[in-house]
């Protein structure tokens, strides 16, 4: 058998697919036995080019066993640790300057980008390809194996001819030429829901013939937005509580304070304004900020990766619900800022401590996720995708630092404009015609960028936010008479008696956490076709 090289269809992938599923009611105007509100389950997809280029690293696949883990790596560090925390501190700075009168004149001198080694890649706008809508939903595996099949199309793909022997009658054998297609991996992102059912339908065709037929070159990866929507729902599940409203500085106080009735987003709110309270009472206002500043970060905020022993300690159980809403709030504010500024280290760090928190509040899926990321990582993916996929997690809608959000994020902000495009098509919502205007999707939105600009519309994507000094001075008053933050002994509140912070890492045992992730791992190289 000999190989010679034939045509090349791309043997480096530089791009990222993303899909999610796209949901929609469509009622008829006049509603009879035979004409009900129609449930529309579809696939919505795009694709985004890398703007950093990993071609010099190796694509070379290594045989990886389950005792050649080494799970240590799954864990923060020390330096993990060290860099999370100044990190924070950066963070308040930012906080400082934005909210405190007397330091708002020092704004230029605070860091208002933590720059990386690819900075300026991440400032670059990204080139995104809408795909259009399948019509299929991902719910079905039958129809989620028809939408793999579709997107294989896009895997790029090596076309090589090899002459092999085949035996003929008579104990003879002919030469003959066949077409073999080796496959470039490419990520395909997703929520959580969407990644597990890739991963179940390449389960389904692993024993088929060829590599089409197997779905080989895909590689399903966990995307951010969805993660920091489920980190969010791990702390609200913590530390709000509707019947805290006696409780002096809970959020669901808070909230009452300020009249919040939208339940507020930011759960830092009261973190700053007690800053705020803090410094403005000071004579020199710059000197008062940097030492609270490592005051707060350095004793008060602490996520730390002690296993099996509480780190606080304080004998004051409402100082210690607010040093877990800083510590949780800052790890979720230094989440969306590493996805801001395109920062994949930074967004892989955080993962890590997610790994743990997920593991802890029993978020058995996306603590598998967590897994799967950081195993994709460090051991299961040749050294350039697994760059491609840590870096390529962004996408930069407009261009410029700091304006970079998740990919899934990207999705909902697609199906959202497509929404939107199929509602106008009043009595014409026909399968064929919400294809079109998939297809149509990115004119689409240009067209509508121009028109805006050209007419005065709104053609920005940045909001406008109210300002909130009134809401904080409020907070600042209620955290001051009530001393949240200064420690007396046996204190407690109603509905959080028993609260400590760093409870929820500390409170998880490392044997069996070992044990667990023993049997994943072992689980997730059986099923794996590609390892570095």
């Amino acid at each position: 058998m000999k190989r010679q090289k034939s045509t090349l269809r791309g043997t480096c992938a530089r791009f990222r697919l993303v899909g999610d599923n796209i949901d929609k009611n469509v009622k008829p105007r006049d509603m009879r036995i035979n004409s009900q509100t129609s449930s529309l389950h579809y696939f919505h997809a795009y694709a985004v080019e890398d703007r950093i280029s990993f071609k010099h690293l190796s694509a070379d696949a290594t045989m990886i066993f389950p005792q050649d883990i080494d799970f240590n790596v799954f864990y923060p560090s020390v330096e993990d640790n060290f860099q999370l925390v100044s990190n924070f501190e950066t963070l308040v700075t930012r906080m400082f300057v934005q909210h405190i009168p007397g330091l708002q004149s020092l704004s230029a001198m605070a860091n208002h980008h933590i720059e990386h080694q690819y900075s300026k890649n991440m400032a670059l706008k990204s080139e995104v390809v809408p795909l259009g809508v399948l019509l299929k939903n991902e719910n079905v595996l039958n129809d989620m194996v028809d939408i793999l099949d579709e997107l294989h199309k896009y895997v790029p793909r090596t076309t090589t001819m090899q002459t092999i022997d085949v035996c003929t009658g008579g104990g003879g054998t002919t030469a003959v030429d066949i077409h073999v297609n080796t496959f470039s991996h490419i990520p395909l992102g997703g929520d959580q829901l969407t990644v597990a059912r890739i991963r179940g339908s390449q389960r389904v065709e692993f024993n088929a013939e060829n590599g089409d037929e197997r779905l080989e070159g895909f590689f399903p990866v966990i995307e951010d937005w969805h993660t920091k929507m489920c980190f969010m729902e791990v702390i609200w599940k913590r530390l709000y509580n509707s019947c805290s409203g006696m409780d002096a500085g809970t959020l669901f106080q808070l909230r009452e304070v300020i009249n919040r009735r939208n339940v507020i987003s930011d759960v830092t709110k009261d973190l700053t304004a007690y800053l705020s309270s803090k410094i403005l009472s000071k004579e020199n206002p710059t000197a008062a900020a940097t030492s609270l500043v490592q005051t707060l970060c350095r004793q008060m905020v602490t996520i730390e990766f002690i296993m099996d022993k509480s780190t606080c300690g304080s004998g004051d159980r409402v100082v210690e619900y607010a040093m877990e809403t800083l510590s949780l709030g800052l790890l979720l504010l230094e989440f969306k800022d590493s996805i801001r500024e395109g920062d994949g280290y930074r967004v892989l760090r955080c993962w890590k401590y997610f790994l743990l928190i997920f593991r802890a509040t029993q978020h058995k899926n996306y603590c598998i996720e967590a897994l799967n990321l950081l195993m994709q990582y460090y051991y299961i993916l040749p050294q350039r995708y697994a760059e491609q996929m840590l870096w390529g997690r962004f996408v930069n809608s407009e261009g410029g630092p700091g304006q970079n959000i998740s990919a899934d994020l990207h999705m909902e902000h697609l199906n959202r404009l497509l929404k939107g495009t199929v509602t106008h098509l009043g009595a014409n919502k026909t399968p064929q015609a919400i294809v079109r205007a998939g297809k149509a999707l990115g004119v689409l939105k240009n067209i509508i960028t121009v028109f805006d600009k050209l007419t005065g519309g709104w053609a920005t994507s940045n909001h406008t936010t109210r300002s909130e000094a009134e809401d904080l001075m409020k907070v600042v008053t209620e955290l001051s008479q009530n001393r949240v933050f200064s420690p007396q002994s046996g204190r407690k509140h109603r509905t959080f008696p028993s609260i400590e912070c760093n409870k929820l890492i500390a409170s998880i045992n490392k044997k069996k956490l070992h044990l667990w992730m023993t049997k994943k791992v072992s689980q997730i190289l059986k099923l794996c076709t590609l390892s570095r």
